[in-house]
């Protein structure tokens, strides 16, 4: 394989990592914005009637300024490219796997709870009798 075809499979997936990121930070700054914006006309309101498009509009400005500052800060930056790499490193299991996982786990959870429920009657029983 040549040095440009190599070269451009890795742009590809850093392309796609920085898709995940970027997805992340939108996510976050939407979160961010909807926090904010119900926290200040919870606040207003303990004073006067709050203006909804003054608390919206301040509320997307200051979570816009948070979410761009947050993105630009190196460490950040770095550490959620981490992340991602690390994440689409990871081997996820199949449908069926997750489906027999799941059974497994629900059976188990039936007999445990069947059997904490049989020693809870006999601790019960034995109990009656000694009070």
């Amino acid at each position: 394989m040549s040095e440009a075809a190599t070269e451009n499979q890795d742009q590809a997936k850093n392309l796609g990592l920085q898709r995940w990121v970027l997805m992340f930070y939108v996510a976050s700054g939407a979160l961010l914005f909807w926090m904010l914006d119900k926290m200040v006309v919870f606040g207003w309101s303990k004073f006067a009637e709050p203006n909804a498009l003054l608390a919206t509009a301040g509320s997307a400005i200051v979570a816009a300024a948070i979410t761009a500052r947050v993105y630009n800060h190196e460490t950040v930056h770095r550490l959620s490219y981490e992340v991602v790499g690390e994440l689409s490193k990871v081997t996820w299991p199949s449908r069926q796997e997750t489906q027999v996982s799941t059974g497994v786990v629900i059976v188990t959870s039936v007999i445990a709870a069947g059997i904490l429920g049989v020693m809870d009657l006999v601790w019960s029983t034995v109990t009656d009798y000694i009070y």
